[in-house]
């Protein structure tokens, strides 16, 4: 299996096309490239060359003929006229895959006026050259192939650990010899493999660069993450978005700083709130207790409170909810911005959203949000606690952003994992809108069959449309790829629904709820699982599964009662402690954080004052086997009195 670099040729005139295509097709062999299959795509009109760029995500390089006429109709504008600019077309295969290269042949005289009209243009060629001389265009569009194909910590790293080198450095096992010799522990060697000892090395490795300073082949690793995200800088972070999260919020916030918080973000997001010693003002949560789901937050509230305080110096939102609810950012950011206030988005579970026209409106990066994290190893091709940091901030402070940076990173980072992050931005390069072209086509069929059922359902947008009243006002979107599968009307419990999924299909469920299960679709999907799961759906529908049936449903709570800080969180947090028996907290100042699991949205924060509601809110979860972090033998924590 050899990557493809298809050559897609757009030219209105057939006999022009025929010269065109055979020229280059007859130079291929001189290029002696055996790693990659070369080949060529013809397309007479532009509206078929637009399907095959929809289509066809191995296409890699577009050649335009810029003399080819164009009716408005072909690029999806009404009437049968000519487009007046040809330049809408490059438009329009961006508008499908921006990374896409788009190389431009005309008349030689008219060259420097083409390139006027043009953005996004990869370069000019004059065509007869091309017919006489195809070896020129061919190699330019290799060259920008290899470009974008690099992987330069990979390549680089690949090619020291082949040398062999001896170790006389850490990692203590030297290359594997400590598990390798020893009658204890050879069977973790042989577990594991060769490779994954003799790579794993010490940071002493100097051309292989720092983590921490970025400096040669990380560093430009990160400058080729940035270049395919779009941003002004990028960032590897090898503890996760955790971490990413934490080192973005201290690098902005100072004491006391407020920050506009959706109360449903990650806890990584209210602990770097703590670290920072700032003042946040959240958000609230909008529930629906009917499929035991979140939103994102009303955009009217988010308003309110950047009128209310002006001062903020700071909005930090999830991007991508866990069901795939999403947040229309643009609003979110041209808001925050008239005030001055920057933007951070964790958009860990939505980190291919760039790739494919259906999901980019949605993107952090699209929207142009100051900030954005994406946790690389939970729906993308990388590593666990893999993570990236973007910044796009005119006013990023890159010095003390590093010293922060280096507070957070360990001095001995795993080598595989940076390795991950190098070949993850590869694959979203090359073959990001592929992918994910194929899942949405596979999902979209998904539906269409799941629809017959007569008593499972996926939900879809009318469904949240329905559930939350601010749905369409504020434009939330869906991402398809986070299946959420309406189980209510079926007679089994949810325990048993899990039970019988991992039987029949190996499925960990993502999630779950007293109605609802949830599914990722990853990078890592394939139709075959898809096919597996919907036969196992298939069998709970028709009640073809041997389980045991119940009726009994437990009762939630319907809302989450608000956040009242009466301190900064980080004087609670840091101040003097003591645990009291969670059912005798009423009155006390929280000293720590409270968040039930699922769903993971906090319900006390440091600083905050317990009430009676959140005691009973407690005591209605405490029968559904959730977990509750921040009890501890049934106490939390409250400032001492």
């Amino acid at each position: 299996m050899l990557p493809q670099l298809k050559i897609l040729i757009i030219e209105d005139s057939a006999e022009l096309l025929e010269q065109l295509a055979g020229s280059i097709r007859s130079t291929t062999e001189l290029f002696d490239r055996p790693d990659i299959e070369l080949t060529v795509v013809e397309a007479d009109r532009v509206q078929s060359a637009l399907e095959i760029v929809h289509n066809d995500g191995d296409i890699q390089a577009v050649v335009f003929s810029w003399d080819t006429e164009v009716k408005a109709f072909e690029i999806g504008e009404t009437g049968n006229s000519k487009v007046q600019n040809n330049a809408v077309v490059i438009e329009a295969i961006k508008n499908i895959r921006p990374e896409l290269p788009v190389y431009v042949l005309g008349d030689a005289i008219k060259g420097l006026d083409i390139v006027n009209q043009t953005t996004g243009m990869e370069s000019f060629f004059y065509r007869n050259d091309i017919i006489s001389d195809p070896e020129s265009i061919l190699g330019y569009i290799i060259n920008d192939f290899d470009d974008r194909n690099e992987t330069p910590f990979w390549t680089a790293y690949k090619e020291y650990v082949l040398e062999a080198n001896d170790s006389w450095h850490t990692p203590g096992h030297s290359g594997g010899a400590s598990f390798r010799n020893s009658p204890y522990i050879s069977d973790f060697y042989r577990f594991f493999g060769r490779n994954v000892f003799v790579s794993d090395l010490s940071v002493s490795v100097d051309s292989l660069g720092s983590l921490s300073d970025g400096t040669h082949a990380i560093g430009r690793a990160q400058s080729a993450l940035a270049a395919t995200f779009e941003v002004r800088h990028s960032y590897f972070v090898t503890n996760g978005s955790s971490t990413s999260n934490k080192i973005i919020l201290q690098t902005l916030l100072r004491e006391g700083d407020k920050v506009i918080a959706d109360r449903n973000c990650h806890k990584s997001v209210h602990y770097g709130i703590v670290q920072a010693r700032a003042m946040p003002v959240y958000l609230d949560s909008v529930f629906n207790p009917d499929f035991g789901i979140f939103s994102p937050p009303r955009l009217s509230q988010l308003k309110e409170l950047i009128e209310e305080n002006q001062d903020a110096k700071l909005v930090v939102l999830t991007g991508c909810t866990y069901d795939g609810l999403l947040t229309d950012l643009r609003q979110v950011v041209e808001l925050a911005h008239s005030y001055g206030i920057k933007v951070f988005i964790d958009e860990a579970w939505f980190a291919y959203s760039l790739f494919h026209p259906q999901l980019r409106p949605y993107s952090a990066i699209y929207a142009g949000a100051d900030y954005v994290t994406h946790s690389a190893h939970k729906v993308v091709s990388a590593f666990s606690q893999a993570s990236f940091i973007h910044v796009n901030d005119p006013d990023f402070d890159e010095d003390f952003f590093k010293e922060i940076y280096s507070i957070h990173t360990s001095t001995s980072p795993k080598y595989q994992l940076i390795a991950s992050l190098d070949v993850c931005r590869q694959q979203l390069e090359m073959e990001g809108y592929k992918i994910i072209n194929e899942l949405l086509s596979n999902v979209a069929e998904l539906k269409e069959q799941v629809a017959r059922f007569s008593r499972i359902r996926i939900l879809e947008a009318k469904d949240f449309a329905r559930a939350f009243d601010h749905f369409e006002q504020d434009n939330i979107g869906h991402d398809p790829l986070k299946i959420l599968i309406d189980v209510s009307a079926l007679s089994y419990s949810n325990q048993e629904i899990h039970r019988f999924l991992m039987d029949e299909v190996g499925l960990e469920i993502e999630k779950f709820t007293h109605s609802t299960i949830l599914v990722l679709l990853t990078l890592g999907g394939m139709r075959s699982k898809i096919v597996r799961l919907y036969n196992a759906l298939k069998k709970l529908d028709q009640g073809k599964a041997s389980l045991n049936r119940s009726k009994s449903r437990p009762a939630i709570p319907s809302s989450i009662p608000a956040i009242n800080l009466e301190m900064l969180p980080s004087t609670a947090f840091f101040g003097k402690r003591e645990p009291i028996p969670w059912q005798e907290s009423a009155g006390r100042i929280a000293a720590g954080l409270v968040t039930p699991y699922p769903p993971g949205i906090p319900l006390i924060i440091p600083g905050q004052r317990i009430m009676q509601e959140h005691i009973d809110y407690l005591r209605s979860l405490a029968n559904q086997k959730l977990t509750i972090q921040g009890l501890y033998d049934g106490e939390l924590y409250v400032q001492a009195e």
